[in-house]
């Protein structure tokens, strides 16, 4: 296996976190829709648990194929800086390319998620009483996630722009790898 299949898995590995986390959120929107007592301790564990066990399966199974191919530990920084650089570079509709992430599926599952939620939070009546009501927690809905994408594009480049501020980038060695 070569450095740039381990870049490719480096990358898929934080696209398949990102779906966790996703899939996490659904699951508390069952627990709370369908709970009659507040278990939130239990589940924030829980979510934290699966969250620390993919972390751990991802470095086991980078350093297992690191060390039977000898891949440098360096070569992860090398990624990471290749990775903030292709951020910094790209324009906000296109960064989710650069990890080859499909935003689709989870955007699914958060519509299916908060469909049962805003039916629980529109009043009973004609549909004229209702129609503000749904408008309403559309448009917040969209806002905010509108405003997440911002803030999370902007984290990323003012973390990318940290990051190689920090760390300026080198050319790799003539005899590495």
């Amino acid at each position: 296996m070569g450095t740039d299949q381990l870049h490719k898995m480096a990358y898929h590995d934080t696209v398949e976190r990102f779906h966790i986390l996703t899939h996490v959120l659904f699951v508390w929107a069952q627990n709370v829709e369908n709970a009659e007592e507040s278990l939130w301790l239990k589940f924030f564990y829980n979510a934290g648990m699966v969250f620390f066990c993919e972390m751990i399966v991802d470095v086991i199974k980078h350093s297992f194929l690191a060390k039977f191919n000898e891949v440098k530990p360096a070569t992860y920084s090398q990624f990471l800086q290749a990775l903030c650089t292709q951020t910094l570079n790209s324009q906000s509709h296109e960064v989710h390319k650069t990890m080859a992430f499909v935003p689709l599926a989870p955007a699914c599952v958060v519509m299916r998620i908060l469909f049962p939620v805003y039916a629980s939070c529109i009043p009973e009546g004609p549909f004229w009483w209702k129609w503000p009501v749904m408008m309403l927690l559309g448009g917040g809905t969209y806002a905010a996630l509108f405003l997440l994408k911002i803030v999370i594009g902007l984290s990323l480049q003012i973390h990318a722009r940290w990051y190689l501020k920090r760390h300026p980038w080198k050319a790799p060695h003539p005899h590495h790898e």
